[in-house]
């Protein structure tokens, strides 16, 4: 493991930062950075916007609520790409979002079969980690924690991403947009348990944690397709999103 995190390395991810920070100043183009993971890069992002380059970026709910720790306790199936980071930096990122210099949390879903996660080698295992059925839940929990607020939630993980986007119609609850929403109990508290996962990943570094605020109901243009963790709309009921381009 520690050949893994050597190669994936703080300095890997900001000289990656960087290098694209470099294009942009001599292009003036927009950049949405993924999963950034690093105090560093998150200080060389707030640095080139005040610059005036337009850029956003994205943290993962696994950047923020585990750290190298958890990977070293639970092994492959915490292995992802960037890799998780000590304390500071997870400390970091928080801080990052509470002052708004992180503009989108991102499920960064991975639903990889259990026999990927399980190879022999560190280098044959399938890295990333399945999201999509705990993201909104964990960021509920820093919710009851008092960490952020339920409007920090909806800006970080619908208003922003359908701005820089550009999905039209999309993200608020306004008259004339999608009814696509989500129902949630802010009071229940549950256990993950991952296998009862819709995905095919039916594993979580998050096994066994407590969270608190569980979605309850899932519509998308206004047709119910989750009711109590179950799926009730028919296969192919979805559609492709397309993006309006591009923007800060």
């Amino acid at each position: 493991m520690d050949v893994f995190l050597e190669a994936h390395s703080v300095e890997a991810e900001v000289e990656a930062v960087k290098r694209v920070l470099k294009i942009a100043r001599k292009t003036g183009a927009e950049v949405h950075f993924c999963h950034i993971s690093t105090r560093q890069s998150l200080e060389a992002i707030q640095r080139a916007r005040g610059e005036g380059l337009l850029l956003t970026c994205e943290a993962t709910p696994h950047h923020l609520f585990l750290s190298v720790e958890d990977l070293k306790r639970v092994g492959a199936l915490a292995l992802t790409v960037p890799p998780l980071r000590d304390r500071s930096h997870v400390d970091f990122l928080w801080e990052g979002l509470k002052r708004g210099f992180i503009d989108v949390v991102g499920s960064d879903h991975a639903p990889h079969a259990s026999t990927e996660k399980n190879a022999g080698s560190v280098w044959e295992v399938k890295p990333g980690i399945p999201g999509l059925e705990t993201s909104l839940s964990l960021m509920l929990t820093a919710v009851s924690m008092g960490m952020l607020s339920l409007a920090d939630v909806v800006r970080l993980m619908a208003e922003n991403p359908a701005k820089i986007f550009r999905l039209d119609g999309r993200g608020a609850l306004k008259e004339g947009f999608k009814a696509d929403l989500v129902a949630v109990d802010l009071k229940r508290e549950y256990l993950i348990d991952s296998s009862k996962f819709h995905s095919k990943a039916k594993f979580s570094p998050f096994d066994g944690k407590r969270v608190k605020g569980k979605p309850v109901k899932t519509f998308v243009g206004g047709r119910l397709v989750m009711d109590e963790e179950e799926i009730v709309a028919e296969a192919g009921c979805g559609e492709i999103i397309r993006t309006g381009g591009f923007g800060v």
